[in-house]
Parts: structure tokens; C-alpha cells; sequence
């Protein structure tokens, strides 16, 4: 058996050991669920305005408290509101934590202080420094709070597989890069890492030495020496030019390794039991039904999806529609016409919804190919090679200016025969300017939405002619989308709300409703 896959074999049963051990911790954290049930509530409302990976909202949760928190106070003090914070709700189970899981977040908190004590907050490389170690602590938290052993093993072992499976053929990707480009691209494809996981996991790279580090340990004054330095470094590997190819080429094999990991974490015994004698049959059973059970959530997950953006757009255009349209037509026009009204309302969440539920899935065809390779990886088939070439820009010869000046006619024709079609229908100027503005988003959007299924198909998805005919007349727009969605505020409003306006009192108001029935409790107790 390899030994990358008999580490995450490993990996995963002593997880489960440890798992059984912590439930007979005895002294652990112990909230009030009345107040629990409020804080949760609170968080499930704020998280449907937040588009983020699942995985990512405890993390997000982390980082907001320590922003909101991050004060003077001991490190002590600072560790045990955050848990119970988190407690509250529900990011991490009531009477489960340990104590002792305070003194660990202390002593993390308390190396980073060094390194935050060094920021002029007044410049610009402060704040981004600033917001890059929030970033790196968040994470580093959340890693003690719960250890990513299995994820470690598995990007580990899918880093080994493919790194003697990749056929670098281009020149544009020094090769002392390649190893942590492909490094980067597994642990955002597989292991579905944000810019601030990235961050701490380079991080730890270059210094191995962090995870274990304490507070004022040569290491901490290294980095503190050189932050600006290490930040630049970090984000360079992140940033690079070749990192989104890279993640595009690696994404596409990423399910072979999520069906693993389901397997093998579902029952890692039968796992190793049918590896070792060759029971192929049973494995392909196990990664059909758990193919299928990814499919299914897929499915759910995306539903999910597009509806709360519909949601979110609906809610976005009815406010606009009533702050900006209807005083235009009221007062500038003097007419109000309120079918160009509802339809500039209700249009976007429709098509938005329409594109999102369209997508299917080559079930069967995507299965087989996916159990090729695993055959493969596992010794028992055909061997398989991935070639990674760089995509050549177009040059700035006259073939450049001849496709980029068809590419704004189509664009222009587009908008051209949207305008004429919406003047038919009495639509006004600033109706058809958010109609169109609204339109180029969703398509941006809807686009981006059913790109998630690359995440679960190997097989190549053939545009057809058809395809081919709506790459022509709607890709000019989507462009056009995502140059909005790039340069528009990044700025939630809602989020902003929430976070800056609604928590910081909601919390404080909970922490003293939760000792208001602690003295109530002790109260009872005395009688």
C-alpha cells in the first residue's frame, strides 16, 4: 500500500481515538442553551447573507470576535470569551470543549501580540498588515480547535499522486514554482481553502517552526522583524499569475480525491481490508454510492444556493426599484408605468434561478471515469497522465485588434438590441440602465453558480453548437458582469449591519443575560 494513503488510513483512526477520549473529558466550558438558542439564531440569519463555504463559517465567526475584541485585555481573559462566544453559538458543541482548550487559544493570542504590537495603524501597510495577521490568527485558532489532521493527510497524499502524475509542459512556470503552485491549487481545490487558510499554510511552510512556537520565541522576533517581508512573500505564491490556471487544471480531478477521503473516513477498516487483498468490486460499490451521495448533496447544496441569491436579488432591485425608480419616474417624469417596474424587479432572481436549476450532471459517464483513475492511483489499471500548459495570450498584433473590435461590436449590438426591445415596452432610460446592470450581474453570477459542477465532473462537458452560439452573443455580457462584480463596492451592506451595528450589543446583552442566570442558578442552590 502506498504510504501517502496508508498515512491518511492512519490518520483517520486515530482521529476517532481521539474523538472517544475527549468525551470522557471531564472539565469542560458550560453555556446557557437559552442564551445559546438566541446567539444561534442570530448567526444562521447573519450566514445567509455571507457566501462562503460551510466549512469556512466557523473561521469567519473566529476572526469577526477577535476583530471586534481585539483590545488590551489578558490573553486569558480574551481566549475564554471567544470560546464562549463561539459556544453560544453553536460553532463548537456546549459542555464539550475542555478548559484547558482556554490556557491553549491564550498562549496562541498571546504570540501573536508581538507581532500586532509592530503595525503603525495610522499607514496603509499597517491596515493590510493588520487584516493579514487577523487572517493568520483566525485560522490558527481554529486549527487548535480542531485539528485538520485528515485534511493535512489527504492534501498529502494528493499532492504525491499528482506531482509524478503532472506533465509540465511550459516554459512560463519557473520550476523551483511548480511544486508550490501545485502545492497551492491542491489545497484550494480539495481541500476548498480561502485566501486566509492559504495564508497561514504558507505561512507554516516557510517556518515550520510557528505552529509550535511560543511567545517570544526566536521565530515570533523573526517574523516580527520582517512581516512586511514574509505578508509580500506569502501573497506573491498566492497572487501568481499561474496559480488560477493551476487550480482550474487540479480542480477538475479533485472529486477522485473527495470520493476517497468519504470512503475511507466512512470505514477505513473495510478500506484497507479490500485494498490489501484486492477486492476491487467492493471498493468501486463503496465509491459509486458515495459518488451518488455527492451528487445528491450537490444538488440540495446548489438549490440552496440559488434561491438565497435570488432572494438577495430580489431584496437588492425592490430596494432600488423604490429609493431611485419609482422618484424618478415620480418626480422627473411624472408618469409612473409600473410594468418596466416589476419586471426590472422581478426579472433577475427569475433568470438567476433559471440558469441555477438547469444544471445536470453526466452521472454514470463521470462515475466511470472517476473509478478509472482511482484504479489507477490504487495500482489496478491503466495509468493516466495531466498536462498543464499555460495559456498563450493573444499578442498585440492586427489579429488582436480585429477579434477585440468584433468582441465590442458583439457587445454593443447586444446592449443595442436590449435597448430597443425594453423601448417597445415603454421602458425609460434609467430602467433600462438597471435592467441591462442587472443583467450583465446575474449572468456573471449564474455563470459562476453552475461552474460549481466542475467541481464534481472529470469528463469533459461539451459546449455543442449551441453552446458555441451563446458563447458569441452572451459571453460579451458576462464579461462585462464580472468587470461590475470586480470593480463594485466589496462592501455588504447587509453584512455591515449585521457585524458593526447589530453584534457587538446583541453579544454584550447576551453575555449579561447568561450571568444574570448564573446568579440565579447560585441563588436556587443556596436555598
Amino acid at each position: 500500500m502506498d504510504k501517502a494513503l496508508e498515512h491518511l488510513l492512519s490518520t483517520v483512526v486515530q482521529m476517532r481515538r481521539e474523538e472517544e477520549l475527549l468525551e470522557k473529558e471531564e472539565d469542560v466550558i458550560k453555556v446557557s442553551e437559552t442564551v445559546s438558542a438566541a446567539a444561534s439564531i442570530y448567526e444562521t440569519v447573519r450566514n445567509t447573507l455571507e457566501y462562503d463555504e460551510e466549512h469556512l463559517l466557523r473561521r469567519n465567526a473566529i476572526r469577526r470576535v477577535l476583530k471586534r475584541r481585539m483590545i488590551d485585555a489578558p490573553a486569558m481573559e480574551m481566549a475564554g470569551k471567544l470560546l464562549k462566544e463561539l459556544i453560544w453559538a453553536r460553532y463548537l458543541p456546549n459542555e464539550k470543549v475542555p478548559t484547558r482548550m482556554i490556557e491553549k487559544v491564550a498562549g496562541i493570542l498571546e504570540k501573536y501580540r508581538l507581532l500586532f504590537g509592530t503595525l503603525e495603524s495610522d499607514s496603509k501597510d499597517g491596515q493590510r498588515a493588520y487584516e493579514w495577521l487577523l487572517d493568520v490568527l483566525s485560522v490558527e485558532i481554529e486549527y487548535v480547535l480542531g485539528p485538520p489532521c485528515i485534511d493535512e493527510a489527504l492534501a498529502s497524499f494528493a499532492y504525491q499522486e499528482l506531482l509524478r502524475r503532472v506533465d509540465w509542459q511550459t516554459k512560463t512556470l519557473p520550476t523551483e514554482e511548480r511544486d508550490l503552485q501545485l502545492y497551492i491549487a491542491i489545497h484550494r481545490s480539495v481541500l476548498k481553502s480561502n485566501q486566509a487558510t492559504l495564508r497561514y499554510r504558507i505561512l507554516t511552510l516557510y517556518y515550520p517552526a510557528w505552529r509550535k512556537a511560543a511567545p517570544g520565541s526566536q521565530v515570533v522576533k523573526e517574523i516580527a522583524m520582517n512581516l512586511v517581508k514574509v505578508i509580500d512573500s506569502v501573497d506573491h505564491q498566492i497572487q501568481h499569475p499561474a496559480q488560477d490556471e493551476m487550480f482550474r487544471f487540479i480542480r477538475r480531478h479533485a472529486i477522485v480525491f473527495h470520493l476517497l477521503s468519504d470512503i475511507v473516513t466512512d470505514n477505513p477498516e473495510a478500506f484497507a481490508s479490500s485494498l490489501m487483498s484486492g477486492d476491487i468490486t467492493s471498493i468501486d460499490a463503496a465509491i459509486t454510492k458515495a459518488a451518488e451521495a455527492r451528487y445528491s448533496s450537490f444538488r440540495t447544496k446548489l438549490t440552496r444556493v440559488v434561491f438565497r441569491t435570488a432572494f438577495f436579488l430580489l431584496l437588492t432591485k425592490s430596494i432600488l426599484a423604490f429609493l431611485i425608480e419609482l422618484p424618478y419616474e415620480l418626480l422627473i417624469l411624472q408618469s409612473t408605468d409600473y410594468v418596466p417596474l416589476t419586471v426590472n424587479i422581478l426579472f433577475p432572481p427569475l433568470l438567476l434561478t433559471l440558469i441555477g436549476l438547469s444544471v445536470r450532471i453526466p452521472k454514470a459517464k463521470n462515475t466511470a471515469r472517476i473509478l478509472d483513475e482511482l484504479h489507477a492511483i490504487f495500482g489496478q489499471g491503466e495509468e493516466f497522465s495531466l498536462i498543464f500548459k499555460r495559456k498563450r495570450p493573444w499578442g498585440r498584433g492586427a489579429l488582436w485588434w480585429v477579434f477585440n473590435g468584433f468582441y465590442v461590436f458583439i457587445l454593443v449590438m447586444t446592449i443595442f438590441v436590449i435597448t430597443s426591445v425594453l423601448r417597445s415596452f415603454d421602458f425609460n432610460t434609467l430602467s433600462i440602465a438597471f435592467f441591462i446592470f442587472f443583467l450583465s450581474l446575474v449572468a456573471y453570477f449564474g455563470l459562476r453558480i453552475r461552474n460549481t459542477l466542475r467541481e464534481l465532473v472529470v469528463v469533459d462537458m461539451s459546449r455543442g453548437f449551441f453552446g458555441t452560439v451563446a458563447d458569441i452573443l452572451f459571453l460579451p455580457i458576462i464579461r462585462a458582469g464580472r468587470w461590475v462584480a470586480l470593480r463594485a463596492p466589496r462592501v455588504n451592506i447587509f453584512l455591515f449591519f449585521f457585524d458593526f451595528i447589530i453584534e457587538a450589543p446583541f453579544k454584550a446583552a447576551i453575555d449579561i443575560v447568561e450571568s444574570w442566570l448564573a446568579f440565579l442558578r447560585e441563588k436556587r442552590d443556596e436555598i
